[in-house]
């Protein structure tokens, strides 16, 4: 027995070896054929464009899930390009800079993926604001000292911009004039970079919006992004799913409490339910309504839990138009009704009928 259980184990990492072996050939591939030289003529909408260079290539090209989303015309947006004598790496580059974009090599393809900044303007980019990405990520900013003060890497930045013209400026919202906290911007660094040293060493991000080049509190960031109106229907879906795509939607990062959704009353972790032009806040409020989890929302997104299960954090928001019913419609779905909907003669009398059951209850409830 243990010779047979050493044998399938031998058996185990030949194959791991050789799936890590030919991952690892890939990659070298890949990178291989990014570096070599290529003559391309290029035009038409990007899924084409990319289709073109994949066959001309061989290199495996991916778009990351959303990033149509974020383009100006969706899948319609339109790459125009004439390589001569350009590595595939630089080519790659280039295109996805002027759309906002990065690429990035994986073990069997190439990806692109959304800049932080587009990804934090959280709707379809004007093209106004892609040229901002694209000239932000292709300026140096060459900084007088690694480490300083954040106004003054504000007005550098803002300077700079100055020199190529007046097109873009910067918008400071997040520190009054004696916040000037410490930041580290490397001397290479773009402009892009050195925005985003802002984002990882204080409580402050950024984004392109028309003209200006934005910095507001992450917090309050937050919270713009998940007054972002959707409209999606739900029927039958796993309660993490929908909270997954809800996360997708808004751009931000929800941190559930280890085992919240698992506590939840298995009845409701099936959502079905429909949201009408609704935000992404109002349905983490409907959802928090009937699953009783709660959330709070903080500068690194939405941290859920469940308060049977654990400390509930003191600066949890309060629902402002509160739940009031559940309307069962046509093929099983429920709609949360919210107090707003309710005309006034209505609602006094579900306070009055609501009042009188829990009195009744109360009674019931009080020892014999």
């Amino acid at each position: 027995m243990r010779r047979t259980s050493t044998f399938i184990l031998a058996v185990l990492v030949l194959v791991l070896s050789v799936d890590v072996a030919r991952a690892q050939s890939t990659a070298a591939l890949i990178n291989e054929a990014l570096d070599k030289p290529v003559n391309l003529d290029l035009n038409g909408p990007l899924p084409r464009v990319l289709e073109q260079v994949q066959n001309e290539t061989a290199v495996p090209l991916k778009v990351a899930p959303g990033v149509y989303d974020l383009l100006p015309w969706g899948e319609q947006t339109t790459v125009g390009a004439k390589v001569q004598n350009q590595t595939l790496r630089d080519t790659l580059s280039a295109i996805a800079r002027k759309l906002g974009l990065v690429v990035v090599v994986r073990e069997d393809s190439v990806e692109l993926q959304p800049m932080p900044a587009l990804k934090r303007i959280g709707r379809r980019a004007t093209v106004q604001e892609l040229a901002a990405l694209d000239l932000l990520a292709s300026t140096p900013l060459k900084p007088d000292a690694e480490r300083t003060g954040v106004l003054a890497l504000l007005g550098a930045i803002d300077a700079r911009l100055a020199t190529i013209g007046d097109t873009y400026a910067i918008e400071n919202r997040a520190f009054g004039p004696t916040q000037d906290v410490p930041v580290f911007c490397p001397r290479n660094a773009t402009l892009e970079g050195a925005l985003e040293s802002i984002v990882k060493d204080t409580a402050a991000t950024w984004f392109p919006s028309g003209r200006g080049i934005v910095i507001v509190n992450k917090q309050d960031m937050v919270r713009a992004q998940l007054g972002r109106t959707i409209s999606v229907r739900y029927n039958g879906v796993d309660l993490s799913q929908v909270l997954l795509e809800l996360s997708q939607r808004a751009g931000v990062d929800f941190t559930m409490e280890p085992g919240a959704v698992q506590r939840v009353a298995p009845e409701f972790r099936m959502v079905r339910l429909i949201l009408d032009n609704v935000s992404v806040q109002q349905a983490l409020e409907t959802l928090s309504g009937f699953t009783g989890l709660g959330y709070v929302v903080n500068e690194r997104g939405v941290y859920l839990w469940n308060p049977a299960q654990g400390t509930v954090p003191t600066t949890a928001p309060v629902p402002v138009d509160p739940l009031v019913g559940l309307l069962n419609l046509d093929g099983g779905v429920q709609v949360m009704l919210r107090e707003s909907q309710l005309p006034p003669a209505l609602r006094d009398q579900i306070r009055q009928q609501t009042s009188r059951k829990i009195d009744e209850l109360s009674k019931n409830a009080l020892p014999k």
